[in-house]
């Protein structure tokens, strides 16, 4: 079977990570599958995918789009971006597509016209993949979505990749990143945007004598810089980076402050390096950290609540250290393919009848 997986740039954001990674596990389950980016990203390592043209609705782009689609048994849209060109080339070239809804589509579905522009081309789509529970009932009820079209289906995490860490492993990092080796670390990896809101991470580490170490680029960074300063919080700032398992190494917790989200992809590459978290409770975040009881998901807007669980983790942070094996066993990318393979494969079945 030969799949075609599109995705909006070839940055290495969560969708863009996910997808490569889903790529390879696919691959080595036999599977035929070609990885391709609409637009370039300015990333300075960015994911190996084609990058089809220099914008998502460049005549190029879709010219080159509709040609890769004819060539591929099923299309994998990732993320909203996605979703209208591959509908279009797809319908255009009678090929089944598989939609990956990847943040929460309640936050999004509240845009104006979201009925029309997403529900349309959404209603074409084989299957439509949902992260989380009630991310999959919002979807069906929202856009009227055959119920057997939505299937529930996890982020994952590479455990070969994020391995669990040892003692020696975080020294190592902390040593290889300039950070001091006795002091706690509470890491916020992600973009530097309204919507992943850093600036609560700072408020989140405030008083709680724990450096705030940030591996990420935005627009926000400046505001990050003054919030720190003004709230007395030791801030290092590392940028965009390549290698997020080494922060992950030299971090004592996780904090994800995000005002929305579908299941952070940052999120299970902590549980499964050993890294507790604390995150606002929003999109599946609360699901997986209950699931697998890797930290705490606290009410978003309720004051302190971030930070006082961030003290109570740091006080206490074997509470949030899930066995290795746990996350492997459900969590882990191979798993996962597992499922998206039978998925593909019921596709290409149902339009070969």
């Amino acid at each position: 079977m030969r799949v075609l997986q599109v995705t909006s740039t070839n940055d290495r954001r969560g969708a863009e990570t996910f997808a490569r990674q889903l790529g390879v596990a696919l691959r080595r389950l036999g599977l035929e599958v070609t990885d391709v980016a609409l637009a370039p990203s300015d990333a300075t390592d960015p994911q190996p995918f084609t990058v089809l043209g220099p914008g998502r609705t460049h005549p190029r782009t879709l010219t080159n789009l509709h040609r890769a689609v004819r060539n591929h048994d099923v299309v994998v849209a990732h993320g909203g971006t996605t979703l209208q060109p591959v509908a279009a080339a797809a319908t255009a070239a009678r090929r089944p597509f598989v939609y990956r809804n990847i943040g929460d589509p309640e936050f999004w579905g509240r845009a104006r016209g979201a009925g029309l522009r997403v529900g349309l081309p959404l209603r074409r789509a084989a299957t439509v993949m949902a992260l989380y529970p009630t991310a999959a009932d919002y979807l069906r009820r929202r856009y009227r979505l055959r119920p057997d079209r939505v299937v529930l289906t996890s982020n994952a995490v590479d455990t070969r990749t994020f391995r669990r860490r040892s003692d020696t492993d975080r020294i190592a990092a902390r040593d290889r990143l300039g950070l001091p080796a006795d002091q706690p670390l509470v890491g916020f990896l992600g973009a530097l945007s309204p919507e992943k809101d850093p600036l609560a991470a700072v408020d989140a580490v405030a008083g709680s004598g724990a450096r705030l170490v940030v591996a990420g680029a935005g627009q926000l960074e400046s505001d990050l810089r003054t919030r720190a300063d003004r709230s007395g919080v030791t801030l290092t700032l590392l940028g965009q980076v390549a290698d997020p398992l080494m922060v992950l190494d030299a971090l004592d917790l996780l904090v994800v402050p995000s005002r929305t989200e579908g299941v952070p992809g940052s999120l299970l590459e902590a549980a499964a390096v050993g890294v507790p978290v604390v995150a606002n409770d929003v999109g599946g975040v609360g699901d997986v950290l209950r699931d697998l009881g890797a930290g705490a998901a606290v009410p978003v807007g309720e004051p302190g609540a971030l930070s006082a669980a961030v003290v109570d983790l740091l006080s206490h942070p074997a509470h949030g250290v899930v066995p290795a094996e746990v996350v492997v066993g459900r969590y882990d990318v191979d798993v996962v393919a597992g499922q998206w393979a039978d998925v593909l494969g019921a596709v290409r079945r149902r339009v070969n009848r």
